[in-house]
């Protein structure tokens, strides 16, 4: 049976969407914690926190597989939707990035996973010393880059950045996961149907870029062939927060599990949906997921 490593920060979070607000615990390893749950698929959480918001983690499907790193901070979001894919965005940018000391003492077999999911919130949660030190391992990393990308604004909102370091980034990176907006914000001049010629310089093996109403492109970097994934229409938006870390666990999942490309990204885009349809996290089972591809395909 697979098993991942999800790597990265939980956050406090204040959700206003439709004129509905709410405080909960997020962080893409909280809402990929329960596709890989509800897949039955084996998993461990690497998160950071302050000691004091502990009692956060008890909303994790199974604290039993959560691995805590204390630091100074727990991260904080404010997002405000204007709607399921444009949202304003404010932090406190805590710098709680796990090194690879804390890595190491968190006593982890690296051996034991099939796949290591990174999971930047803001630009200082990546270490690339720890990327660099996972990538000696004949182990795929999966990279989402959104929170490479944020920084701070001066009144306290996320001005987005190029990281400076980003080639030093991609080339530890097997699947490298961003929308489209990121996509056409670090690369405005190519054409999003066409992005070759960016990653021949590196060894990844797939860009996954997920584009809301559009479904996806998988660009297949050893092959030099995209793919365009039909996004499964959702039938009602309650919440869109996590949608992009529940795509990238679920495709993760399939296609680590010997799926093909076309296959993983149906597969995803189901299951992204489902949880847009609902308040929370990702909450079906994989039969309901099999029996909706079913009936796609009819």
């Amino acid at each position: 049976m697979l098993n991942f490593l999800i790597i990265g920060p939980i956050t406090k979070d204040i959700n206003s969407f439709q004129g509905n607000v709410s405080i909960t615990i997020g962080g893409a390893v909280y809402y990929e914690s329960f596709v890989f749950e509800n897949l039955n698929i084996n998993y461990t959480v690497l998160t950071t926190l302050k000691s004091e918001d502990e009692y956060l983690l008890d909303e994790f499907p199974d604290k039993e597989k959560i691995i805590k790193v204390f630091k100074d901070e727990t991260l904080e979001f404010e997002n405000i939707y204007l709607d399921d894919s444009t949202r304003e965005q404010k932090s406190n940018f805590a710098s709680i990035a796990i090194t690879v000391e804390d890595f190491k003492n968190s006593n982890i077999n690296v051996d034991d996973y099939d796949g290591i999911l990174f999971n930047p919130l803001v630009s200082s949660d990546l270490d690339l010393s720890l990327l660099r030190y996972l990538s000696k391992f004949n182990i795929p990393l999966l990279l989402s880059l959104q929170g490479s990308l944020r920084n701070p604004s001066l009144n306290g909102g996320v001005e987005y950045k190029v990281p400076l370091n980003l080639d030093d980034i991609l080339k530890y990176v097997d699947f490298l996961f961003l929308d489209e907006f990121e996509f056409k914000f670090i690369y405005p001049s190519v054409d999003i149907s066409n992005i070759s010629s960016i990653f021949n310089d590196f060894n990844i093996s797939e860009i996954i870029i997920t584009r809301n109403r559009n479904g996806s492109i998988v660009y297949d970097n050893n092959k030099n062939i995209n793919y365009n994934i039909k996004p499964h229409i959702v039938k009602r938006i309650l919440s869109p927060t996590g949608a992009g870390d529940t795509y990238m666990a679920a495709y993760s999942a399939k296609r680590l599990n010997n799926g093909n490309i076309e296959d993983s990204g149906k597969f995803a885009s189901v299951i992204s949906s489902l949880k847009i349809e609902s308040v929370g996290p990702f909450n079906s089972s994989l039969k309901d997921v099999l029996d909706i591809i079913g009936e796609d395909n009819s």
